[in-house]
């Protein structure tokens, strides 16, 4: 079987890259099974701190094969296309409860499965030719993997009815301005920026940078008293750990820090 998914590794970044650009890196069964085994091998790696996602050629990825989707249609009996779709919504599930930081560098298009990635990841970082889309309407389809979800809280409610319901592209230079990525940079850096931001990530502490993705999460529907109980939490982890101990030896002496996560 062909890999879907090339991976290698940078330093502490564990980089994932769709690789099938003759169809704009289109999502079939296999590869998010591929996708499942990559993060499985971050997860048991304690020396990965973080995942890059991002895709070859001229698309991050254009959304799921349509012609094996439509062929999983024409044999899936009415009443298990629920369970269908639960099935495809596991990616979300997987990213969200992931342990480490997933950055997605954005590359080109982010259509469909590609855009869901996009905005289920810590931090998206676009290349200036990049673009993206949440196209469902115009193919008859509902937005899934959390879309009404995380959309609304990166760009604002009125926004996410925007981008949904028209199915328009914008490009980086937009989705900069609407919070949809936090940063655009040229597409022959966007690798380098990536890895760096993922290896600056993954030199500081693991414990307090895991509370703190766990926790924002959390924060979307908390008001201020539970936030701050949230704060109290994390702060009491992070005063027992010896990581933190190793924090201020290293700056008395003047040296970087070197953290293990305990």
């Amino acid at each position: 079987m062909s890999a879907d998914l090339a991976v290698t590794r940078h330093g502490t970044a564990l980089v994932v890259t769709f690789d099938r650009p003759e169809v704009l890196n289109a999502f079939r069964d296999r590869t998010f099974a591929q996708l499942g085994a990559a993060l499985d091998e971050a997860e048991r790696d304690a020396a990965v701190r973080a995942v890059v996602l991002t895709g070859r050629g001229r698309a991050f990825s254009a959304g799921v094969d349509l012609t094996e989707t439509r062929e999983r249609l024409s044999r899936t009996a009415p009443q298990d296309l629920a369970a269908t779709v639960e099935a495809f919504q596991d990616v979300t599930r997987r990213l969200v409860a992931f342990p480490k930081t997933v950055i997605s560098a954005v590359n080109g298009i982010a259509v469909g499965v590609g855009a869901e990635l996009a905005i289920a990841s810590d931090l998206r970082i676009a290349a200036d030719g990049a673009e993206f889309a949440f196209m469902e309407v115009r193919r008859g389809l509902y937005p899934t993997n959390g879309v009404l979800y995380f959309l609304p809280r990166l760009v604002g409610h009125g926004r996410a009815v925007d981008l949904l319901l028209s199915g328009e592209r914008i490009g980086a230079a937009e989705a900069l301005t609407a919070g949809l990525v936090s940063r655009v940079v040229p597409g022959e850096d966007l690798l380098t920026v990536a890895v760096a931001l993922a290896e600056t990530i993954g030199s500081a502490a693991p414990l307090p940078v895991g509370l703190i993705r766990r926790h924002l999460r959390r924060t979307w529907e908390l008001d201020l008293e539970d936030v701050l109980a949230l704060e109290v939490e994390g702060s009491l982890a992070c005063l027992r750990s010896t990581d933190l101990a190793e924090g201020l030896h290293a700056f008395g002496e003047g040296r970087g820090a070197e953290f293990h996560g305990a």
